[in-house]
């Protein structure tokens, strides 16, 4: 009797064990362990400019191994990066980093783009941290919801003239507002409309942005349009005289809103003779306005020039340098150059002010030709000051 009731109360004893046991350890897998990092995004819906990763850390001895990390260690660490609906795996963003004391952030180079999809990705292991337990990878979503508006539109592309020298530039693309910036070459094609085919590679793959994000300068590879040059030889100028080209933009190019043009946007254009002329400010013709109005000066160019820097090499001053405020309009092709003063003319002398980095749709400046022959000496004429002047006077 005893040694049964012995019997019963050992595997009773052992029954009760093992249920404590298996709760304890039920227990103990089932609570949430607190994690040692913290991933996330600090952002405005309102304006895409002013995303941020943010990694913080319980222990700032976690980021002891990044207080002379390098920009490949930091993305081994902290990445971002768009989502896509096919299997294509894109690379990571570019963009900055920076270290605090207890938080690793990380602020894309270009905005993001309303409507997309974007994962962060933050790996511990890359820390090489001292532990007998890695700390698993974290990762965090997030989207810009598009909003309630129409889709961007180009306004305007120069040069406006459909004629262009063969050994031509550059363009100025205008949009009705902020578009996305990051691999946008893509969306740029050149077209021979002449040889019925796509000109290979005729872009230079830089973007050149104004601040409000709503002008790009899109540049032809000046090493294919300088000629002798590597590329210009091996895979000839973009432009040949004589034949007639398209620029073409995607329409599915997308501002920071998230939507896309929609329309194919194409500028016809034909391609003329080579220029390789300096501008010649000498061969200038003002027409002065009348004291008392507010009747423009027109400087006749007689050519097309660089639309941006129309806007920004020209000024107007009294005789003795005092600028004079007012508006700049530009007209047949960018041959012509207006300003029309804020207030009315006064009678006396003044000046038309001209930077020497002017240049033509080729890349001839008032200082020096696009294609400089280095075994020839350089005249005078080619090494003129910052600026130069053309006088006129006010009756």
């Amino acid at each position: 009797m005893c040694k049964s009731s012995s019997a019963t109360c050992w595997h009773t004893l052992s029954l009760i064990v093992c249920v404590l046991l298996i709760e304890a350890l039920t227990c103990a897998a089932g609570t949430p362990q607190e994690e040692p990092f913290q991933l996330a995004f600090e952002a405005d819906a309102n304006d895409p400019r002013l995303c941020r990763v943010v990694v913080t850390a319980e222990n700032v001895q976690f980021w002891s191994a990044l207080t002379e990390a390098d920009e490949s260690q930091f993305q081994r660490v902290l990445s971002l990066k768009r989502e896509t609906r096919s299997d294509a795996k894109l690379p990571a963003m570019l963009g900055t980093y920076r270290l605090t004391e207890d938080r690793l952030e990380f602020k894309p180079a270009f905005p993001l783009v309303r409507g997309n999809r974007y994962r962060a990705t933050f790996d511990p292991a890359a820390l090489k941290l001292a532990s007998k337990s890695p700390h698993k990878r974290l990762q965090a979503t997030y989207a810009i919801p598009l909003p309630d508006s129409k889709p961007p539109r180009v306004l305007s592309i120069y040069p406006s003239g459909n004629q262009l020298p063969a050994n031509h530039l550059k363009f100025y693309i205008q949009f009705s507002e902020p578009m996305q910036q990051g691999d946008i070459f893509e969306h740029f094609s050149l077209f021979n409309k002449t040889q019925e085919q796509f000109v290979p590679r005729p872009f230079r793959h830089t973007e050149l942005w104004s601040r409000d994000g709503k002008q790009l300068t899109l540049w032809f590879h000046p090493g294919r349009q300088k000629t002798g040059v590597n590329l210009n030889v091996e895979l000839g100028a973009v432009l040949n005289a004589g034949q007639e080209y398209e620029l073409r933009i995607s329409p599915k190019w997308a501002a920071l809103s998230g939507h896309a043009l929609g329309d194919e946007v194409r500028k016809t254009f034909q391609a003329v003779a080579m220029d390789e002329r300096q501008p010649e400010i000498h061969d200038w013709k003002l027409n002065s306005p009348a004291s008392g109005t507010r009747a423009p000066l027109i400087c006749q160019l007689g050519e097309s020039l660089d639309f941006a820097l129309l806007h920004s090499q020209l000024s107007v001053q009294t005789a003795s340098g005092n600028p004079i405020a007012g508006k700049i309009k530009l007209d047949y092709a960018e041959s012509v150059w207006k300003f029309t003063p804020d207030r009315a003319w006064q009678p006396g002398a003044y000046r038309l002010q001209v930077g020497t980095v002017l240049e033509d749709l080729a890349g001839n400046s008032l200082q020096q030709p696009f294609a400089v022959d280095l075994s020839k000496q350089q005249t005078a004429s080619n090494r003129v000051g910052e600026s130069v002047t053309l006088p006129f006077e006010i009756k």
